[in-house]
C-alpha cells in the first residue's frame, strides 16, 4: 500500500484505483479530488469514486471481499428505498485513511464512465468525472459545499463546459436541479 501515514487520501485512492481497475470495475473519482481537477484546490478528509456494478461485474459483497482481501477495513451500507445512493462501501486503512465507494446514485448517466478525463495523481493515471457529471451530480447533492464546488468549477472550466450536455444531465437529476443551474450558469457564465 502507498498510505503509509494519515492523511494521505491520495495514496490509498490510488491504491484502490488499482483494485478497481484489477476487477474491471468502471470508476470516476468525484467530491474534493474532482472538484480540485476541475475548480479551485481545496481540502478534503476523504477520497470519493462513483463505482458502476453490473450483472457482468463484481457484486457488492465480491468487491467488499476483494478490498478486505487488499488489507481494508471495510463497511458496507446499504441506502433506503428513498435514499439517492443505493449503496456506499466505505474503505478505511490502517492509518484512518478512508474512501467511499458510491453504487447506483439516482439520475446518474450510465455514460458517465465514458466521459471521464484522465489525470496524472502522482505515479497512477484515474478517471476523473467529467465535468458536467461532476456539476450534475454536485447540484443533486445540494450541499453548502457541493454548490460551492459547481460555482469554482464554472468559474475555472466554465468556458470549456458543454452547456447543452449539462443541462441535459441535470434535469435527469429533477427541475429543482435544472433551475439552480440555470441561476448558477446565469450569475457565472454571463454572455
Amino acid at each position: 500500500m502507498r498510505a503509509v501515514a494519515p492523511g494521505q487520501i491520495i495514496q490509498m485512492m490510488l491504491d484502490v484505483v488499482g483494485v478497481l481497475e484489477r476487477t474491471r470495475v468502471p470508476y470516476t473519482v468525484v467530491g474534493g479530488l474532482a472538484a480540485s481537477y476541475h475548480g479551485l484546490e481545496r481540502s478534503t478528509k476523504d477520497a470519493d469514486a462513483t463505482v458502476w456494478l453490473s450483472p457482468d461485474s463484481l457484486t457488492q459483497e465480491e468487491l467488499a471481499r476483494e478490498f478486505r482481501s487488499a488489507g481494508y477495513q471495510v463497511e458496507m451500507r446499504t441506502g433506503a428505498p428513498d435514499d439517492p445512493i443505493a449503496a456506499v462501501l466505505i474503505l478505511t486503512d490502517s492509518f484512518g485513511n478512508r474512501t467511499d465507494l458510491l453504487m447506483g446514485v439516482q439520475g446518474m448517466s450510465f455514460e458517465a464512465p465514458a466521459r471521464a478525463v484522465t489525470a496524472r495523481l502522482l505515479d497512477r493515471e484515474v478517471r476523473i468525472m467529467g465535468a458536467e457529471d461532476f456539476i450534475a451530480m454536485k447540484l443533486f447533492s445540494g450541499g453548502f459545499q457541493d454548490i460551492e464546488d459547481v460555482r469554482n468549477v464554472l468559474e475555472v472550466s466554465g468556458d470549456k463546459l458543454d452547456i447543452p450536455l449539462l443541462k441535459k444531465l441535470t434535469r435527469r437529476y429533477g427541475a429543482s436541479e435544472a433551475r439552480k443551474l440555470d441561476a448558477l450558469l446565469k450569475k457565472h457564465l454571463p454572455k
